[in-house]
């Protein structure tokens, strides 16, 4: 897969906490489970992980209101501690990725890079870089119709991971 020279969306955030953790918290689902979801109020269960090079994991989202959300995993690289790589879907709950169709022509393929950089002994520096993979012109324009947006979905994401880590460290 290609990125067809896509300028990737960065969300790039600090956290308190070493980067062996915050790394763990990005591939072991005993911290992802905890919070790899939009919001509070959300739970969040796995019945499938293997977080490895070539492997998937498979994890449902319930929202506050009930509703579930299905999301499929595809790990392209995972390099304890320093980067991860991932493509994640929209599924149901056999695994089967599923048209996002929350936005018209959103790009099937979205690629996630992520870099950690200790800044200290206990302070990380986490780099998202979120991007289409082999996009269609019709995907390429509502992924920038929308670029403004990006900070706020995995954004909120990341501001969970925040607080689930203040939980270790109080």
């Amino acid at each position: 897969m290609t990125n067809t020279d896509v300028e990737p969306s960065v969300i790039t955030r600090e956290f308190d906490a070493p980067r062996n953790l915050v790394f763990d918290a990005w591939t072991k689902v005993e911290h992802l489970s905890n919070w790899m979801f939009p919001m509070p109020g959300c739970t969040c269960e796995y019945v499938s992980a293997v977080i490895e090079a070539g492997g998937e994991s498979l994890h449902k989202v319930t929202m506050p209101n009930g509703r579930e959300m299905w999301l499929l995993t595809n790990y392209v690289e995972v390099s304890a501690p320093h980067r991860l790589v991932f493509l994640q879907y929209m599924s149901n709950e056999n695994g089967d990725i599923l048209d996002p169709g929350h936005i018209p022509n959103w790009p099937q393929h979205m690629l996630a890079t992520l870099e950690f950089e200790a800044l200290s002994d206990a302070k990380t520096k986490l780099t998202f870089y979120w991007q289409p993979q082999d996009p269609t012109v019709e995907e390429i324009e509502a992924f920038e119709a929308t670029r403004a947006d990006h900070q706020g979905g995995w954004g909120a994401g990341m501001s969970q991971l925040t607080s689930y880590l203040a939980t270790l460290s109080a």
